[in-house]
């Protein structure tokens, strides 16, 4: 608005008795702002929404309105300068408007699908038949939207067959856009089964993966979590799959959890050793102190009636039953080989035994038996003992986590040559006295079947060990190895027995470095990264680390 002010000067000159008088006038312009609607700019132009914090404010914009009079207000959003597809974000009576960060991420996640990091927002502000200016914000947003299944559908049948162990069953796959973001977050997925129909009520976890979209069941993984989902063995039934995708806050603990709708699937199951309502089994002192955990199991082999177990025996006495019952049971009155229904117990002394019962002709024989890894890739051929498999009894098979160094090894039986094996044609195949079978350093888990005769070796990233004063000087010798609980084959559970232990202190770690080690900073049973050592008296102690929950594992000492 201009305004012209005349202003009058009057000059007057006086001289005597004459007066002369003069005007003169000037236009001066004053200049003032035009009447506007206009959205104030931000402090901020970058909006992260973080999900442990959704009731937070996730911006507040203000603006000027002084040519509408309007008393309310709509605020638009969109993902061009042009607005070609706004959406309405609220309204409100004020001059100012605030979303929440759930509220603000919703409407992000609805609107883009597949991008997180720097999505562009415009924003405008309506009212009274009037638009303000636009202003830009860059948001990054958090994943809302469950992760999809493609690769398993309803009404897939899965038939598992123990002599496909441990043969890929199922490869169970999903889509999840926030794996290929740019965002860098960690997300773990975990695969769980129940039982049709529960509801999940008890979920079984069948496995875990992180950062990745599929996860691989072998039969024997697939056969456990139906039956621990209650179909029962030898059988078909109905089970529910499902994918829980978690993201932790590692500054506040928050957990962001999401979850894909379940696929049902039919799985036909087999019997193992872990049901014993049809099988034979030893019992005894020798083995597990007359019946207080389950009898160890025989398996069938390729002569009816004719059954075979693998045992670690301690000095003590034996008898074979059936179903874990004594109603059934077979001793030796004689010594002398042959079987006796209700027969005299057997004596053994503590060792690694192949025991087989022949109920054909009513025959027994326990030879010593065990499998182990020999060569430059492990002990320089025999220099020190073979490293030794363990009969896996839930899985008919020998294994073990050795770590091995460039070069060559063989398995043998009884650290011995009279029996061993090799790869000719480099197969996986085990042929008796055959070629050398060439390695490079590394953690392994070894596998051998003597059923089929195969055997695999399968990278792993680490082993766990007790290291410390109470044990090897901190080091000075190598640490107390664990082993994987093969009875858990979907559980990170490691177990370490009978570790003989001096007054002092010790901590866990992996492989034999620093780099990632374990204490527990409050004694409560929760291991602590970097935490205080542990303190122990002089004894025999068996240790169990339970890693199934990375943001809470534990340990146990007994």
């Amino acid at each position: 608005m201009k305004s012209i002010i005349n202003k009058l000067s009057v000059c007057l000159l006086a001289f005597t008795l004459i007066f002369t008088s003069c005007e003169t006038e000037e236009t001066l312009e004053i200049t003032t702002p035009d009447a506007a609607f206009v959205l104030n700019t931000p402090g901020i132009s970058t909006v992260f929404l973080n999900f442990s914090l959704p009731d937070n404010p996730a911006f507040t914009i203000s603006w000027e309105d002084e040519i509408t009079g309007s008393s309310s207000y709509t605020v638009e959003m969109s993902q061009d300068a042009e607005f070609t597809a706004p959406i309405v974000l609220g309204t409100t009576d004020n001059s100012n408007f605030s979303m929440s960060v759930m509220e603000f991420n919703e409407v992000l996640t609805s609107a883009v699908t597949n991008q997180f990091r720097d999505i562009p927002v415009y924003m405008r502000v309506l009212g009274g038949g009037q638009i303000s200016n636009s202003i830009l914000m860059l948001a990054t947003t958090y994943p809302v939207n469950e992760p999809e299944v493609t690769s398993v559908q309803d009404g897939d049948t899965f038939e598992l067959s123990i002599d496909n162990n441990d043969a890929i069953a199922m490869v169970f796959e999903w889509d999840d856009p926030i794996l290929e973001s740019s965002l860098g977050l960690q997300v773990e997925y975990v695969l769980e089964a129940a039982l049709a129909g529960t509801n999940f009520a008890n979920p079984v976890e069948v496995a875990s993966s992180t950062n990745s979209s599929s996860i691989s069941l072998t039969n024997a993984q697939l056969n456990a979590a139906a039956i621990q989902s209650g179909i029962e063995a030898d059988t078909s039934g109905d089970i529910e799959l499902r994918i829980v995708a978690t993201i932790t806050d590692t500054a506040t603990g928050s957990v962001l959890e999401r979850i894909t709708d379940p696929v049902t699937v039919t799985v036909t199951t087999y019997a193992t050793a872990l049901d014993l309502s049809t099988t034979w089994g030893i019992v005894g002192s020798g083995a597990n102190d007359w019946g207080a955990t389950p009898d160890l199991p025989f398996w069938s082999t390729d002569t009816d009636g004719v059954l075979v177990a693998y045992a670690h025996l301690i000095d003590g006495e034996i008898k074979f039953r059936e179903n874990n019952d004594w109603a059934n049971n077979y001793g030796d009155n004689g010594a002398d080989g042959s079987l006796e229904a209700g027969g005299a117990n057997i004596a053994v002394t503590e060792g690694d035994y192949k025991i087989t019962m022949n109920l054909n002709d009513l025959t027994y024989t326990i030879e010593a038996f065990s499998l182990g890894i020999v060569g430059g890739a492990y002990n320089d051929w025999g220099a020190t003992p073979d490293f030794m498999l363990q009969y896996d009894q839930y899985s008919d098979v020998f294994r073990g986590i050795v770590t091995l160094i460039d070069g060559e090894m063989k398995f043998r039986m009884n650290n011995d040559w009279g029996t061993n094996w090799g790869d000719d044609g480099n197969d996986g195949t085990l042929d008796a006295g055959g070629a050398n079978i060439v390695v490079t350093a590394g953690i392994y888990i070894a596998t051998v079947n003597l059923n089929d005769n195969t055997y695999t070796l399968e990278p792993i990233d680490y082993v766990w060990g007790l290291v410390g004063g109470a044990y090897n000087d901190w080091g000075a010798t190598p640490d107390a190895q664990f082993t994987r609980d093969w009875s858990r084959p979907f559980d990170d559970i490691w177990v370490l027995n009978d570790v003989t232990l001096i007054d002092g202190e010790y901590k866990f770690r992996a492989n034999n470095d620093w780099g990632v080690n374990y204490g527990d900073d409050g004694a409560d049973g929760v291991l602590d990264a970097g935490g205080a050592n542990l303190v122990t008296t002089a004894g025999t102690f068996s240790f169990v680390l339970d890693f199934s929950d990375p943001a809470n594992p534990t340990y146990t000492k007994n």
